[in-house]
């Protein structure tokens, strides 16, 4: 299990410096309402202000703010205005988690939303975004020419357990197909800068769990540490009663899945405009244009913490769309709903029944797939009852415009709710990371199959029926498989020498899914490379589950790929032709020629590799 790097938060960093010059310019301009806002310019130290949020269910409460001081230019074209709060809630506690966007007011003009604090901090002293850089998501609020964001941040294999990504199918067709082989981060941030000493942070956002045990909540917050937020639990979508008429300083929710699980990041209304509202006063993701579902927000009560206190907070029903998240707000409208990927789980557990979870994800990629990975796996620890070291067999089916992709695979996991939820979250990137085509998940279905017992064979002996063949022959070949527990079995199969052969030497080579991957790459190399998203999806076709057994038959005479596809059997003077036109793009050459390959699959993982050299003659 990996984890997100921790210069890549969920909420851009807020960079600052205690004695920055003047540099930026104040983004006030002329239609900029000083009647209604506050410009920074307009601030002093020793300014007093009240602020609002919510302390405790959905009750808007006033504190008071004094001004600090006004750090001009702490980022390019932004300035960020120093605060203490008052009042006996924020005496104790400190700025919370949860205060991301709360409104701060002078003489009833907005001035901007509590959004950074420093952490062990002995006073509640935090940041204010001025409201003059919030106001312009509101204008591009119903601008459809930014694209939402594409592409996969494959984050999947943060998910895997340590050491299975590279030699799980999924892992193999990822680096077939030439999609990203590091993870990105969920936002783009800067180092932060200091103030007095004290390295000033984005309030973190409370993600609000349900669904999953306590060790799965510890693991997401590994996986997801350094990116912006703390994991809490909280009620499942739709069980509290969350306010839905927002206004400034209600708690509001980012919606990433909702249904039998709910995960969802809290913080506060700053602005609202009719029915858009500003909020946050920072970003999530950073993401540009989104398509996001809003929420109302229930505080059930305040953590107060040494580093920084939280509030215990749940998303409630939804109440409109997040439809921009920019540097320093996240903002949407009040009334129409997202669109949401629907995802169904089942698990089915040896000895245990069978459990089933329908839940929906939001449509964003890459996060969708982070946040559908993650809650699955939040489903499977919830329903199995021995969730570490497992042996499994997975199901996948993803529907994507006029395909439906269809993969399966067998496999022995150090932690089974990871390994599955990373399995879903791979193959989703895999679809949405091609270079030939953008492509939606309509839905997706996964079934795990749990068993009790270590279900894992190795490959310990291959025989073949004849010391010599000739072309023509039939090559039957004996495979004695040895399973965890000591029991051994023997499958038989057949391969073919075509009479074309000449007296070269054949390779038989029998493995396992991962021998079978590892050998393919080696072999085929550039020619594995797909050329349109038809041959992307049929890399699935090409890859093998956990479960097969590969046999193989190669010539050591060098071959030809044309458009992704091995051609066999090439006379030589057309394999001349076609491999000068190798640097075309279209033809690549491969080190080995495929002969011919057969399998078997069996009821649990398969390991191991084995080689022979055939002789072939043309005569006695």
């Amino acid at each position: 299990m990996q984890r997100l790097p921790s210069s890549l938060p969920i909420a851009l960093v807020v960079a600052v410096m205690a004695f920055a010059p003047a540099l930026a310019a104040t983004v006030s301009g002329a239609g900029f309402d000083t009647e209604r806002f506050v410009p920074v310019e307009e601030l002093k130290p020793g300014d007093r202000c009240v602020g609002r949020t919510v302390f405790s269910g959905t009750a808007i409460e006033e504190f008071e703010v004094e001004i600090l001081g006004i750090v001009r230019g702490s980022a390019p074209g932004s300035d960020l205005i120093i605060a203490r709060a008052f009042g006996e809630t924020l005496e104790r506690t400190g700025i919370l988690q949860g205060m991301s966007g709360s409104p701060v007011y002078l003489d009833g003009r907005l001035v901007g939303a509590m959004s950074s604090t420093w952490a062990y901090t002995k006073e509640p002293i935090g940041g204010i975004t001025p409201i003059a850089e919030m106001l312009p998501a509101l204008d591009a609020m119903d601008d459809e020419t930014g694209e939402l964001r594409r592409g996969s941040g494959g984050f999947g294999r943060l998910l895997f357990p340590e050491g299975e990504f590279a030699s799980s199918r999924i892992g193999w067709l990822t680096a077939a197909s030439g999609a990203r082989q590091s993870p990105e981060g969920l936002a783009a941030g800067s180092s932060l800068g200091s103030y007095e000493g004290r390295a000033l942070t984005p309030i973190d956002v409370p993600l609000v769990v349900s669904g999953g045990g306590d060790r799965f909540l510890a693991q997401v917050e590994e996986i997801l540490g350094g990116a912006g937020v703390t994991v809490v639990r909280g009620s499942g979508a739709g069980q509290i009663d969350a306010v839905s008429e927002l206004e400034p300083g209600s708690a509001v929710g980012v919606q990433f899945v909702s249904g039998d699980v709910s995960w969802t990041a809290i913080g506060t209304v700053t602005h609202r405009e009719g029915n858009d509202i500003v909020a946050f006063g920072h970003p999530l993701f950073n993401a540009g244009r989104v398509e996001t579902p809003m929420v109302g927000a229930f505080v059930h009560t305040l953590l107060p913490l040494q580093t920084v206190s939280q509030k215990f907070a749940s998303g409630g029903a939804t109440v409109g769309t997040f439809r921009q998240d920019r540097r320093r707000m996240v903002a949407g409208r009040i009334g129409p709903v997202p669109d949401m990927m629907p995802l169904r789980v089942r698990i089915d557990e040896e000895g245990y029944g069978s459990s089933v979870f329908e839940f929906e994800v939001m449509r964003m990629p890459p996060y969708s797939s982070l946040f559908a990975g993650l809650a699955a796996s939040g489903a499977v620890s919830q329903a199995v009852f021995s969730a570490g070291r497992s042996s499994a067999e997975l199901r996948l089916r993803i529907q994507t415009g006029d395909n439906v992709v269809e993969y399966a695979t067998t496999f022995f996991t150090a932690d089974l709710p990871l390994r599955a939820g990373g399995e879903l979250s791979a193959l989703m990137d895999f679809v949405f990371e091609n270079s030939f085509e953008t492509r939606e998940i309509s839905s997706a279905e996964l079934t795990v199959d749990v068993f009790g017992e270590r279900r894992q064979t190795f490959i310990e002996r291959v025989e073949i029926d004849r010391p010599i063949y000739h072309p023509g022959d039939e090559v039957v070949v004996s495979v004695t498989l040895r399973d965890w527990e000591g029991a051994r079995t023997t499958r038989t199969v057949t391969l073919a020498i075509p009479s074309s052969v000449g007296e070269d030497p054949l390779l038989l080579r029998v493995g396992g899914a991962d021998s079978y991957h590892e050998w393919e790459a080696e072999r085929l190399g550039a020619g594995l490379r797909p050329r349109n998203f038809e041959q992307h999806l049929a890399l699935i076709q090409r890859s093998k589950p956990g479960n097969a057994v590969v046999a193989q038959l190669v010539s050591g005479r060098p071959g030809l790929s044309l458009h992704g596809g091995e051609l066999r059997d090439v006379p030589g003077k057309a394999a001349l032709v076609l491999g000068s036109s190798a640097t075309s793009g279209a033809v690549d050459l491969v080190e080995y020629s495929l002969v011919d390959q057969t399998e078997f699959t069996t009821d649990r993982e398969a390991q191991g590799y084995h080689e022979l050299v055939l002789v072939v003659r043309e005569d006695d």
